[in-house]
């Protein structure tokens, strides 16, 4: 079995939400000054890099990111190709069986140079999320920043998606990931409260 990383890596400087939280990341104390041991500090949105939404993040009644069960985000994953497309609607995706894939990562390779934050990307169509919870899905992830428009205010797929029981993973870096069957690992920090979290996603394929 390999490891295949969908992770961002997360550094200073890195392309952020506009408005959110920048990440930084500081040694406080070093070897090489006197102290015993070397210590970092890191300062961040839970939504840089590649993270988790928990339902609460655009539902105040929603599960908090400890409060969704760790299994949602391991086990069968089917990364789809939607490359070329301005919207991902049922036509696309139904050529594909989820029956034994309940978790779908969506390929768009819309986020083209990683050291910029992208201003656009294809979106679900309206009847996706409820077409896809119909099939089993419970979790979509999803290679940009965001499920909704950049300048979403009142987040419609968010929401569908939540409705729909569907958890969402964003800003996974599946640009080096051929489209299949997969086992996917991307658990979410146990962070009491938390509107989402960071996480080391990786899918484990078959050699």
């Amino acid at each position: 079995m390999r490891l295949i990383d969908l992770s961002r890596p997360i550094h200073t400087g890195m392309p952020h939400w506009p408005g959110d939280t920048a990440a930084d990341f500081q040694l406080v104390a070093t070897k090489t000054q006197g102290s015993s041991v070397n210590v970092g500090r890191l300062t961040m949105s839970v939504h840089n890099g590649t993270h988790a939404d928990a339902p609460f993040h655009y539902d105040d009644a929603g599960a908090r990111i400890d409060e969704v069960p760790p299994e949602t985000y391991v086990g069968p994953a089917l990364v789809v190709d939607v490359r070329g497309h301005d919207a991902i609607t049922t036509a696309l995706l139904a050529a594909h069986d989820f029956a034994q894939t309940p978790r779908v990562l969506f390929k768009t390779d819309a986020w083209t140079d990683p050291t910029r934050f992208p201003t656009n990307w294809p979106l679900l169509a309206d009847e996706v999320p409820a077409w896809l919870a119909a099939r089993g899905v419970k979790l979509c992830g999803f290679d940009v920043p965001s499920v909704d428009a950049p300048t979403s205010k009142s987040l419609p797929i968010h929401h569908a998606l939540g409705r729909n029981g569907i958890v969402i993973l964003e800003n996974l870096d599946l640009h080096a990931v051929a489209p299949g069957r997969y086992e996917l690992i991307a658990l979410p920090l146990r962070l009491v409260g938390g509107d989402g979290s960071p996480v080391r996603a990786v899918l484990r394929a078959s050699e």
